[in-house]
């Protein structure tokens, strides 16, 4: 068996590349460095010679895809239509399998399948940070710039099912994502409080787990695997028409990994391919199926710029929806920022293994956020949002203020949620 079945199942991918540098004035990884090894044509250059056999894979440094915050704006920009998603996995599954994967990585992807072990571990970080600071946290942590931890998860405050207020239009189940369950919980409450407003009886399956994007992006396919499976065995049992995230990260890991992971699995191929029908990312959702009405408001009229979740403006490509649904908002006007596509820095744990160089892209975000003037800044991701918050936090200057679309429109609207 010829070795690299993962890159050479992609080897179309490869072929087109015309090495014409399009990508990289958007590629974070490229324009923090400015090295050309690390922009995306240096890293496709890079795998040619591997399968062409001119280099082997312990000469690759682990960096040459870590070093990359998995934003995909380089798939966007090509005009050749290259489809780095499936390439830049494939080599970190092809070096993972060849070289290892990190006993620290290893040990936390393990983790990851024993909610249990998450909850406790994640408790007690919280603890730490208040006891001891989160600087030192961080230098346990083995470097690693841990956020803010919640003291105990989300899902253990919420109910099973949160019926529809009024008539029940459509029956939903909620995935609620790693950073909304044990960081920054108002994206999801607030996400759940309008989907009940707009009348959606929503089903929040405890038993769910990680969505098994860490482990996936890093290589551990088997562990994505078990992960995604149980997942989707958990929301086929809800029975609802529609799986909803308020996270476009974990949403985009049923709508396209899950799909990508299961592909030869006789089980569970069709069962992925059934539930990425129905996944819609949380703003495509709300202003498609529900079709909005939203009340008029007695608050002043604000201005609000969109910050694009990358995982919607490059992976799935419905990042228009939301600016369409905040239209709707009665007193909203919405002002384009410069690079409004481009990663904000986050990256998942980008932001944690290289915290000097992001927090150095994020400025450029924050930057572009602040030229605005306007009062409000909006992602519909809740990575995106605690991570910039934390960096805005240090800054000696007024900034507008971080929310989700959800949180807007209950604001707006004037739902109170907890």
């Amino acid at each position: 068996m010829p070795r690299y079945p993962e890159i050479r199942k992609h080897h179309a991918q490869l072929d087109k590349c015309v090495t014409c540098a399009v990508c990289q004035p958007v590629c974070p990884s490229f324009q923090l460095s400015g090295r050309e090894l690390l922009s995306p044509r240096g890293r496709i250059v890079l795998l040619r010679r591997l399968l062409a056999g001119d280099i082997e894979p312990n000469q690759i440094s682990p960096d040459t895809f870590d070093f990359c915050t998995l934003c995909y704006a380089c798939q966007t920009a090509c005009p050749a239509g290259v489809e780095t998603d499936l390439l830049f996995i494939a080599a970190r599954k092809t070096l993972a399998d060849e070289n290892g994967i990190p006993k620290t990585k290893r040990m936390v992807f393990e983790t990851l399948e024993k909610p249990e072990r998450v909850n406790l571990a994640v408790s007690l970080g919280s603890v730490a940070q208040k006891v001891f600071g989160r600087k030192l946290v961080n230098r346990v942590a083995g470097g690693m710039v841990l956020p803010k931890l919640r003291g105990k998860p989300l899902l253990s405050e919420l109910a099973d099912i949160i019926p529809a207020e009024g008539r029940t239009r459509v029956r939903v189940g909620f995935f609620l994502g790693c950073t909304s369950n044990y960081i920054a919980d108002g994206p999801a409450r607030a996400s759940l409080e309008v989907l009940k407003k707009l009348g959606a009886e929503v089903v929040i399956p405890k038993r769910q787990v990680c969505c098994g994007a860490p482990a996936f992006n890093n290589g551990d396919f088997d562990t994505a695997r078990r992960l995604a499976k149980r997942n989707l065995d958990i929301f086929r049992e809800a029975e609802v028409e529609a799986i909803i995230s308020p996270d476009a990260t974990c949403g985009g890991a049923f709508r396209h990994e899950y799909p990508e992971l299961l592909s030869a699995d006789p089980r569970y191929s069709g069962i992925a391919e059934e539930m990425s029908r129905r996944t819609m990312d949380w703003a495509s959702f709300v202003l498609l199926a529900l079709d909005p009405k939203f009340p008029e408001t007695k608050q002043p009229a604000i201005t609000v710029t969109v910050h694009d979740s990358c995982h919607l403006a490059h992976t799935a490509g419905t990042h228009g929806n939301v600016r369409e649904l905040l239209k709707l908002l009665p007193g909203v006007e919405i002002v384009e920022m410069e690079e409004s596509t481009v990663c904000c820095g986050y990256g998942g744990s980008f932001s944690s293994i290289y915290p000097e160089e992001s927090e150095r892209w994020q400025r450029r975000k924050i930057d572009n956020i602040a030229e605005t003037r306007t009062s409000v800044a909006v992602a519909a991701s809740p990575g995106c949002i605690a991570t910039l918050r934390d960096s805005m936090a240090k800054l000696d200057e007024p900034m507008p203020r971080l929310l989700h679309p959800a949180e807007l429109i209950a604001e707006r609207c004037d739902w109170r949620y907890e």
